[in-house]
Parts: structure tokens; sequence; C-alpha cells
């Protein structure tokens, strides 16, 4: 895999992700994703272990991020010259809505996830304005994420556009309940922008700004590394376990006819001429 070589991006549609392409999706997920921390297990009953990556199947992936047929799913290949074969480097699991507050649809990214060795090409942004582009009349879009980055890759998607947290507030509750997303659509949101704050013991000057509650106890050093080198210019606030960001941002409208699959690449990948990887 060299730095020269080519990123196919195709979209999926529903009817089309088999579970060939899941299997590929959940590989990708497990080798990259992150482990789980201290609390892992004592909110399991020592089911998750402490340090062990986090990991779904084909089954979990189908049952959380396919859940009616308005999911997608948009995927990011790159041809291993070693291998003489496309390798799935990324991928973004979507669902969009109708939402009659802003007369339009909004975007929902379920699941974001971007092979380690290839981040910083730019790879999250493409997957999410495909996503985006994927739609018509597309008026917002969202996540829950507990990586700054995958917010970062969320507004380049959205032509750069600046969070604005009362955006956030006034439309999060809402939009998060009507895309009936299956680990996220009870999730209690948390923040200042909301008005309410968690149990958890924190700084009273370090106050969470806008979190939701998904008690999915990943390991965040990383991303706490991240957020103090970024503290001057974030302004989502501080992550606590168990919470992930929530954002999010309008965008400019998109009007173009959907097709069973796209690709956008400067080879042709497998995806093109089969449903499956």
């Amino acid at each position: 895999m060299t730095e020269t070589n080519p990123i196919s991006y195709t979209i999926i549609q529903y009817s089309l992700i088999t579970d060939q392409i899941l299997q590929k999706c959940s590989t990708l997920f497990n080798n990259n994703y992150g482990v789980w921390n201290n609390n892992a297990s004592l909110h399991s009953n020592n089911v998750l272990q402490t340090g062990s990556r986090v990991k779904l199947g084909v089954k979990r992936l189908r049952e959380l991020m396919l859940f009616n047929d308005r999911c997608f799913l948009v995927v990011a290949e790159i041809r291993s010259l070693e291998k003489d074969q496309f390798e799935l480097i990324g991928h973004a699991f979507s669902t969009y809505v109708n939402y009659n507050r802003l007369n339009g649809n909004v975007v929902w990214i379920t699941q974001l996830v971007v092979c380690s060795t290839c981040r910083g090409r730019g790879v999250a942004g493409t997957l999410l304005s495909l996503a985006k582009n994927n739609i018509q009349d597309v008026v917002a879009m969202g996540l829950a994420s507990s990586h700054p980055y995958a917010v970062m890759a969320l507004c380049n998607a959205c032509n750069r556009i600046p969070i604005n947290l009362k955006f956030i507030a006034d439309h999060a509750k809402d939009i998060i309940e009507i895309c009936k997303i299956p680990y996220i659509s009870r999730s209690q949101v948390i923040g200042s922008i909301f008005d309410k704050q968690s149990s958890q013991m924190v700084d009273i000057d370090e106050q969470p700004v806008s979190l939701i509650k998904t008690d999915f106890f990943v390991d965040h050093k990383e991303v706490l590394t991240i957020l103090e080198k970024i503290q001057q210019t974030w302004i989502l606030g501080p992550l606590l376990e168990g919470h992930e960001f929530v954002i999010i941002l309008p965008t400019t409208s998109v009007r173009r006819s959907r097709t069973p699959s796209n690709t956008f690449s400067s080879n042709s990948s497998p995806l093109e001429k089969q449903p499956s990887m």
C-alpha cells in the first residue's frame, strides 16, 4: 500500500449490502476502532475485558447499522500492490430522515471508521461528503462520536461550516428521536447547551457542553491527548467516560438522483461490478 495509490469510493444502498460486505466492515472496525477502558468490565459483568479490542460482528452490524431501508454505506478502498486486490480502508454507515422543522432531509452518520495507517489523507471527510451528496435535499448532518477528528471530518464535509452550539441545542433531541438509531434513540443528551449535566464528578470549570450518554466505555487516552492539543479552538467541551460528543451541522442542500450504487475512483473496484467485496 503506497501513498500514490488512488482511493476508490463507493456508495452501497441498503438492498445491496451483503454479509460479505459487512464482514469486511467488521474486520476494519475490529482492528481499528479502539479498546475497552477500565469501566467496561464493571458495566458488563466482566464480559468486556479492559484493554481488549472493541468488536462488532456481522450480525450486530446489521442490527445496529441497517435498521431500516433508509440506511446505506459508503466505503473507501485502495489497491494493494502486494496482494493485487482492493482493500477496505474506510467506511461510513449512514441513514437519513425527513425533518420537517428544517424542511428537508437530515443525514446521520451511524459509524465512521478509517484504517489507522490511512488517516490524514482526507478519507473520513470524503466518506462523509459522499454520504451527504447521496441524498436529495439535505439540510443537516449529525453524528455521535468520541473522536474529535470525526467531528472535524463532519465540519469539512459540510463546507467547513463553524459549529453552532445553539443549532445543536435546538435540533439534537428531535433529530436523534426521529432517526430511531438503535443504540442512541433513547440515550440522554448531556451538557450546558441542553441545561442538563452529568452525575459524574467533574471540575465546575470543566462541565460538558454537548454529549450523549451511550454507556460505550471505550478507552479515551488517544482522544484526551488530542483534546488537550486543540483545547484553544475546541468548543464542544470535555469528554466523559461512557459518553460521546454529539454534533449537528446545517449543510447546503444537494438535489440529485440516488442510484443503487455510485462509484468515484481513478481505478475500477470490485464493488462496481458486484455487491460483495
